[in-house]
C-alpha cells in the first residue's frame, strides 16, 4: 500500500510475514523517505522492532502498524519538520546575542554558556574509568590482588559525588586490550582514565598510577606509592584524594573526611577479603558462593574491625538464591541483616551495607525503611550501580515509573556491560511504557550473556503483554537450552503455553515443576508454579502458592502490581487483599 493512501485498518496482534519490512532501507522505501529520516522518526513512535539473539541488531516493521502510526502522526511530524528551520534560526540569533554580550563583558563565552546550560566545561573531568591495574609480580595467581586493588580504587573514587566512576565489572574486559586510551574512553563514555601497576613483594606493596584525559588526549598526573601492606587502606584514600586534586573535582567536607580516614587492616584479613571478592565476582554457583563466604568469614576472624568484609558478606546473602546452601528465606534475610548492621556499626558510610539493609527491609515490606537505606547508599557512593538498579526495582514496585527509569539509566551509565543491570533496566523501561528502550536493553543483556535467564524472562513478559505468544515461547525455549530445570523459566513457559491455547504443553510443564518441587523438598522458587497456574486459570492453586509466598516473604511478591504473568489473577478480590497486606500501592490493582 502506498504511503500517500493510508488506511485505517486495525492492527492484528500477529501481522503476517508478507507485511514485514526487513530493514531500515525497506521501511524508508515504503515511507518514501531517506533512511536518516525514518531512523529519526523512531523517536517519534515509528513502530519498529528488533530481533534478539543476533550478532548485530536487526530492525523490522509491519506495514499495517506503520500505516496506523502514519495516520496518527504524519501531520504532526510534517509540522515539526517545517517549523525546525525557524527554531534553528531563533537558536542561532540568541547564540549570537549571547556571544556579543560575553565579548562585551570580556568573558569566556563558551565556559559561561556551558555553565548557564548546566553542561561541563570543555576539558572538565566529570567521569573516569579505573582500568585494571597490571600485575607486575609475574605470578598469574596474584591477579586477584591486582583486581582487588582496582576495585578498591573504584570504590574510593565512587564516594565523590561530582565524579561518575565506571564499575569494576565494566572495566575488567579491558585487562588485555590493545585499544588506544581515547577509544576506551569513548566506549565507556568517560572524560578520563586511570591506569597503573601493582607489585607485592613480602610485606611491601608498590602502586603506580597514571591519569590521562581522553579528549583532548593529554597526560594529567602520575605518582608512585610504596607502603607496608597493613597501610593499604590509607594509601587507597590518598590515591583517591590525589586524583581528585589533579582533575579538580570538588569534594564536599564529608567526602574529604571519608577519604582522609586512615585505618590499618591485618594483611591476612585483607588477603582473605580480596579472595572473597574474587569469588563473589565470578558467576554465582554453589561452589563460588561457598568459597566467597568462607573467605569473608576468615577476613572477619583475622580482623573483626574490618567493616567491608561484613558488608560484602551481607550482599552475598542477598544473592543467596544463586548458590547458598541455606534455603530458608527468613534465615537468609536474618543473616543479611545481621552482617549489614555489624558493618554499619563499624563504618556507617558503607554503601554496600546500606544497600543490603535496603533489600532486607524491602523483603520485609518496610517500604519507608527500604527507601531510606537506598538513598543513604547512593549518598555515600553515587557510583555504586547495584544501589541504583535495586532502587529502580523498588520504585517500579511503588509504581513510580519515571523515577525508576532515571535510576535504571544511571545504573547503566555506571555498569554498561552488566547483564544484570541491563536486564532490570530493561524491565524499568517496559513497565514505564518505553518499549523501544526496553528492547534495546534486553538485546544488550542477551548479547552479553545469552544464558542469563532473568533477561529471557523479562523479554518474554514484554512479548506476552503485547499478545506476541509465539515470540515469548521461542524466547523461553531458548533459555531452557542453557538450563532445562530452571523453575522460573518453566513456569513462565507453562503460563504462555496456556494463554496461547496449548494447554496440554502447559500441563506437561506443570507436572515437571511438581517433580522438581518434590525432589527439592519444597525449596523451589514458588513464582514459577504461581505463573503456571495463573496461565491455566487455576486460581485456587495460584492463590494457595501466592499465600505461601506471602508467609515466606518471597522477594518477587513485591512486584504484584506490575508482573504481566499475574494478570489473570488481578480481577480476583483475593489479589487486591494481598496487595493491601503487602503494603503496595493499591491503584494499579484496582
Amino acid at each position: 500500500m502506498a504511503v500517500g493512501k493510508p488506511q485505517s485498518n486495525p492492527v492484528p496482534s500477529e501481522p503476517t510475514a508478507s507485511e514485514r519490512l526487513d530493514s531500515w532501507k525497506e521501511i524508508a522505501a515504503y515511507l518514501k523517505r531517506d533512511e536518516s529520516t525514518v531512523r529519526r522518526w523512531e523517536k517519534e513512535g515509528l513502530p519498529v522492532r528488533r530481533h534478539v539473539h543476533k550478532s548485530k541488531p536487526t530492525v523490522y516493521g509491519y506495514k499495517s502498524e506503520i500505516d496506523v502510526w502514519w495516520n496518527d502522526g504524519h501531520a504532526r511530524l510534517e509540522a515539526i519538520e517545517t517549523a525546525a528551520p525557524g527554531r534553528r534560526r531563533t537558536v542561532v540569533w540568541w547564540a549570537a546575542a549571547l556571544m556579543l554580550l560575553a565579548v562585551g563583558l570580556g568573558l569566556n563565552f563558551v565556559g559561561v554558556l556551558d555553565r548557564l546550560l548546566g553542561r561541563p566545561m570543555a576539558g572538565e573531568i566529570t567521569s573516569i574509568a579505573v582500568l585494571p591495574l597490571k600485575n607486575l609480580s609475574g605470578d598469574p595467581a596474584q591477579e586477584y590482588f591486582a583486581d582487588g586493588m582496582t576495585e578498591a580504587l573504584i570504590t574510593e573514587l565512587g564516594q565523590i559525588s561530582t565524579l561518575q566512576v565506571i564499575s569494576h565489572q565494566s572495566v575488567l574486559g579491558y585487562r588485555q586490550t590493545a585499544k588506544p586510551l581515547p577509544q576506551i574512553a569513548r566506549d565507556l563514555k568517560v572524560n578520563a582514565l586511570l591506569e597503573g601497576t601493582v607489585l607485592r613483594s613480602g610485606g611491601k606493596v608498590r602502586i603506580t598510577v597514571n591519569v590521562v584525559q581522553a579528549v583532548p588526549e593529554r597526560h594529567l598526573w602520575a605518582e608512585s606509592y610504596e607502603f607496608d601492606q597493613q597501610d593499604i587502606l590509607a594509601v587507597q584514600g590518598e590515591v583517591a584524594r590525589g586524583v581528585a586534586r589533579q582533575i579538580r573535582v570538588r569534594l564536599v567536607p564529608e567526602e574529604q573526611a571519608r577519604l582522609a580516614t586512615s585505618q590499618r587492616v591485618d594483611p591476612e584479613a585483607y588477603e582473605a577479603y580480596l579472595l572473597g571478592r574474587a569469588y563473589s565476582n565470578k558467576a554465582m554457583t554453589r561452589a563460588s558462593w561457598t568459597r566467597a563466604k568462607e573467605y569473608f568469614e576468615k577476613a572477619i576472624e583475622k580482623d573483626p574491625g574490618y567493616a567491608p568484609a561484613y558488608g560484602s558478606l551481607a550482599v552475598l546473602y542477598i544473592h543467596s538464591n544463586r548458590g547458598s546452601t541455606t534455603r530458608d528465606p527468613s534465615d537468609l534475610r536474618l543473616q543479611a541483616r545481621q552482617w549489614a548492621e555489624k558493618a554499619l556499626n563499624l563504618d556507617g558510610t558503607l554503601a554496600e551495607a546500606h544497600s543490603a539493609l535496603a533489600r532486607v527491609a524491602q523483603q520485609e515490606w518496610d517500604w519507608v525503611g527500604a527507601e531510606r537505606e537506598y538513598r543513604r547508599a547512593i549518598e555515600f557512593n553515587p557510583s555504586y550501580p547495584m544501589a541504583h538498579i535495586w532502587y529502580a526495582q523498588y520504585l517500579w514496585a511503588m509504581q513510580r515509573s519515571e523515577e525508576s527509569v532515571a535510576e535504571a539509566k544511571r545504573a547503566q551509565q555506571l555498569d554498561p556491560v552488566s547483564p544484570f543491570v541491563n536486564t532490570w533496566a530493561g524491565a524499568a523501561y517496559f513497565y514505564a511504557g518505553r518499549a523501544n528502550e526496553g528492547m534495546a536493553s534486553m538485546q544488550k543483556a542477551l548479547e552479553l550473556d545469552p544464558s542469563f535467564s532473568d533477561a529471557s524472562l523479562v523479554l518474554a513478559r514484554a512479548y506476552l503483554k503485547q499478545g506476541m505468544f509465539q515470540q515469548a515461547i521461542a524466547e523461553l525455549q531458548e533459555a531452557l537450552t542453557f538450563n532445562e530445570t530452571e523453575v522460573l523459566v518453566l513456569g513462565a513457559l507453562a503460563h504462555v503455553y496456556a494463554r496461547a491455547g496449548q494447554r496440554e504443553e502447559a500441563l506437561k510443564l506443570v507436572a515437571k515443576l511438581e517433580r522438581i518441587e518434590a525432589e527439592e523438598r519444597g525449596y523451589v522458587a514458588p513464582f514459577g508454579i504461581i505463573w503456571a497456574y495463573a496461565g491455566l486459570g487455576d486460581k485456587e492453586q495460584a492463590f494457595a502458592w501466592l499465600e505461601r509466598s506471602y508467609q515466606e516473604r518471597r522477594d518477587r511478591i513485591v512486584w504484584l502490581n506490575v508482573d504481566p504473568l499475574l494478570e489473570p489473577l488481578r480481577s480476583d478480590p483475593r489479589f487486591h487483599d494481598l496487595v493491601r497486606r503487602v503494603g503496595l500501592p493499591t491503584a494499579g490493582a484496582q
